[in-house]
């Protein structure tokens, strides 16, 4: 392979890395900053994925909670988050009434909360400013 071929496929990787975190990461922080309020209405299920999570905090398990809540139109849509509880429960704190973030033209992006600036969104957006540097470093002349 000649070196003109080579550096150009060095670029492409960075952008393309650097696309796919900004993409993954607009959901949340859209839904979060512009999206609309909806409400739990049933807790589905809470089930335990896999064992014990290795670090600092012991006896910490992930958690997948599902959950259908209504939009502002009243239409009642599915709704999945992850958390971390303990061996028993999942601490997830969602409750029949709990606020849902939602995407007006796609229901099926939500997060539960109230929206705004809180750390999940701060850690997206950092993530976004980390796919833009991937992409300047792929771009750079």
């Amino acid at each position: 392979m000649d070196k003109k071929k080579k550096k150009k496929s060095g670029k492409i990787a960075p952008i393309i890395i650097g696309a796919i975190i900004i993409i993954c990461c607009m959901i949340p922080v859209s839904s979060s900053l512009f999206g609309q309020t909806g409400y739990i209405t049933e807790i589905t299920s809470s089930e335990r994925r896999g064992g014990e999570i290795d670090g600092e905090l012991p006896n910490t398990y992930y958690w997948t909670v599902n959950y259908i809540f209504k939009t502002q139109n009243g239409e009642s849509h599915i709704g999945s988050v992850q958390v971390k509880g303990d061996a028993v429960s999942s601490k997830s704190g969602l409750r029949v009434g709990s606020s849902v973030r939602y995407l007006a033209f796609a229901p099926r992006f939500n997060t539960p909360g109230d929206g705004g600036f809180d750390s999940g969104t701060i850690m997206y957006l950092l993530l976004i400013g980390f796919g833009v540097f991937m992409i300047a470093i792929g771009v750079r002349k």
